[in-house]
């Protein structure tokens, strides 16, 4: 994993055996984003402006254009990661029918919310058995 600062550490990924469905399964740490080798710290703060390719402290991040590809990536799921975050708060969290059909981005709020909104949003997709396309 390439964390801020560019430091490199290695993380160990338990793979997991599933006793219904018997296929293996990565637990990935909250650190990470799946697919992607950089810390999910550095993403969020791409994608929500906080990082850029023309700040000189960033010398150790990135390049611009893996930068355009996270930002890229975010927006083509805004829509459904509001409707993945919609479907998980209905189903597991019984938030009522009417955010279903609301037009509010739990996207938007989280990130609004502050630091930590990516970590968040990952873990309650890929925890409820949803993806994101890369």
């Amino acid at each position: 994993m390439k964390a801020s600062g560019g430091i490199s550490s290695w993380i160990l990924i338990r793979r997991l055996k599933c006793g219904g469905c018997r296929k293996l399964h990565n637990e990935l740490p909250d650190v990470l984003t799946p697919y992607k080798h950089y810390a999910s710290e550095i993403i969020e703060d791409v994608a929500d402006g906080a990082v850029t390719a023309d700040d000189p402290a960033t010398e150790d991040y990135p390049c611009e254009a893996t930068m355009e590809r996270w930002k890229g990536w975010i927006d083509r799921n805004i829509l459904r990661i509001d409707g993945m975050l919609k479907s998980v708060g209905y189903r597991l969290l019984d938030f009522s029918e009417q955010l279903l059909k609301s037009g509010i981005s739990l996207l938007m709020e989280l990130r609004e919310a502050g630091a930590g909104w990516l970590g968040t949003v990952l873990r309650l997709i890929y925890n409820s058995g949803g993806f994101l396309p890369p």
